[in-house]
């Protein structure tokens, strides 16, 4: 077992503000992550409506500023002021051009009533928001003050702990400071971010009545993610993530020869891929911060990491091992690994949705590892047919989809997980390379190197149909839009993605701008950005 001590998370949005409606544009919500934003409908509970760089939403931002900000304030408007450091700049978002002048600006120039009646807020600004009567609030460390745009002078000022405090909420995560805050348009309400970015509590921004009204929820649950799609070249380890609606391409990076596979992280932050040893040590697992284009690994002690899976609750990741006897739990807070012994040739592996176990299948045994999550230990194992190679989970937890692709006999065979009997094996196709499963639980989806994907019905346990893809593709890769309206998939030396609609239609390309040197995998998930 190897010990890491590097917190394995990303944090998360360090940034955010909000504009009022302007014309035909309704009010919105920004939120920013390095040099990374998104935009969302303030008055939507959906998915933001884009998400771009900095430079690309607002090219007029002092060069400085395109790598990213410290802190963001509204005003009542569609002005907004930007701080980085000791300095600002007032921005219309409205007309995307700086107020002024593009020139960062001191603190105290631009808000001189800080000087002297707050003048620690000179030198750096962590957060600030509207109140409802049009002044702002801004915030550092644990301090706020309420501030007066139009006569320049500070209302008031206090801590965070005691002027905004609610006896029903003693223990807010909020109290000690905040990485970023922001108003919701033409209401009271606010929304104060934990230090993490990925957590908030609500608030009152009356000047007269400010308080924290609400206990500390997820800040996904209401802003919610778009959804990703990551793709990862199986030998030369280039990782493409777009935006699965649109065909955006978010990132495209190197993350290490030889992945064998990938995942996105529980907090929707990073794309996770394990990496073969280069030289013939212990592999390791990439976590690669999507928005950031930044790595962080983890050492894994086998020389070829081959599946990945992370638990839902974001409290580890599982990596199995092709050509090992283990598969590893990763502690995403600590980097810690735990290993546990199941058998060799470990050739996929997923985690249930209550994430109290993972399954791995066993190519050896010719059987499916039930790993308790708590323990870290096997606690019993489910018959998986002749060789099972890749799983598939239904999203109620019941059944296992498992691709037996010997030559000659391949068949997807259907498990539960509850256990008891054989698995009913379903025959699609000679070269089973993929599967997934509908987020209804009801069917399963399959490629075997023929152009169309096979539609297994789970309960009848028989192949039901195709849903084909461009004529002559030979597909090896498959995934689910969580809508369950789509699938995505790649082919064999291919050169895109395709996103083929469930209930038939044309295909659409995703262009990878490269050649898969030969297979590729495939996920789709909500993730930030």
């Amino acid at each position: 077992m190897t010990e890491n001590t590097t917190d394995l998370t990303a944090v998360g949005i360090n940034a955010a503000f909000s504009v009022p409606d302007s014309g035909d544009a309704p009010a919105a919500v920004y939120m920013i992550r390095g040099g990374w934003a998104v935009h969302y409908d303030a008055a939507a509970t959906a998915p933001p409506q884009r998400g771009n760089t900095l430079r690309e939403l607002w090219p007029k931002l002092p060069a400085t500023y395109l790598s990213g900000v410290d802190a963001t304030c509204s005003t009542d408007t569609q002005r907004v002021y930007f701080f980085k450091g000791s300095t600002c700049v007032l921005y219309d978002i409205a007309k995307n051009e700086p107020v002024g002048g593009s020139a960062p600006v001191q603190i105290g120039d631009k808000l001189p009533g800080l000087r002297n009646g707050a003048p620690d807020f000179t030198q750096g600004i962590d957060a600030g928001m509207t109140a409802s009567d049009g002044t702002v609030y801004l915030f550092r460390g644990g301090q706020f003050v309420n501030y007066d745009l139009d006569s320049d002078a500070v209302l008031e000022q206090g801590t965070i702990e005691k002027d905004w405090s609610n006896a029903d909420y003693p223990d807010s995560e909020v109290y000690g400071g905040v990485a970023a805050a922001f108003n919701h348009p033409a209401t009271r309400n606010g929304y104060l971010v934990a230090p993490d970015g990925k957590r908030y509590t609500e608030c009152d921004t009356d000047p007269d009545s400010h308080r924290v009204t609400s206990g500390t929820k997820a800040l996904r649950d209401r802003w919610l993610y778009r959804t990703f799609l990551s793709v990862v070249d199986d030998t030369a380890g280039v990782l493409w993530v777009f935006d699965a609606d649109t065909g955006q391409k978010i990132r495209q990076s190197q993350v290490g020869s030889y992945p064998g596979g990938v995942a996105i992280s529980p907090d929707g932050f990073s794309a996770l891929a394990p990496v073969k040893s280069s030289g013939g040590g212990n592999g390791s697992l990439t976590l690669f911060d999507i928005t950031a284009g930044t790595p962080k690994s983890v050492t894994v002690e086998d020389s070829w990491p081959y599946r990945v899976a992370p638990v839902p609750d974001g409290s580890a990741v599982y990596v199995a091992t092709v050509f090992g006897t283990a598969v590893h739990a990763i502690d995403l807070a600590t980097g810690e690994v735990r290993s546990v012994e199941i058998g060799e040739q470990a050739s996929g592996v997923v985690a249930s949705p209550d994430s109290t176990c993972v399954y791995v299948s066993c190519r050896t045994t010719n059987d499916v590892a039930v790993v308790d999550t708590a323990t870290v230990t096997v606690t019993r194992r489910i018959d998986g047919g002749s060789k099972p190679t890749e799983l598939a989970l239904t999203p109620d937890g019941a059944t296992l989809g498992i691709t037996n692709p010997d030559s000659g006999s391949s068949f997807v065979a259907i498990a539960r997980t509850a256990g008891g009997g054989a698995p009913v094996p379903v025959g699609v196709g000679r070269d089973l390379m993929g599967i997934a499963a509908s987020p209804d639980s009801q069917q399963l989806y399959s490629v075997d190197l023929d152009s169309k994907v096979k539609v297994i019905d789970i309960a009848s346990a028989s192949h039901v149909g195709d849903i084909p893809g461009k004529e002559g593709r030979r597909l090896s890769a498959v995934a689910v839009s969580p809508d369950g309206e789509h699938l995505f998939v790649t082919d064999y030396l291919g050169t895109s993605v395709q996103k083929l609609p469930v209930t038939g239609g044309d295909p659409v390309e995703f262009p990878l701008g490269l050649t898969l040197t030969q297979y590729a995998f495939l996920t789709v998930s909500p993730a930030w950005g």
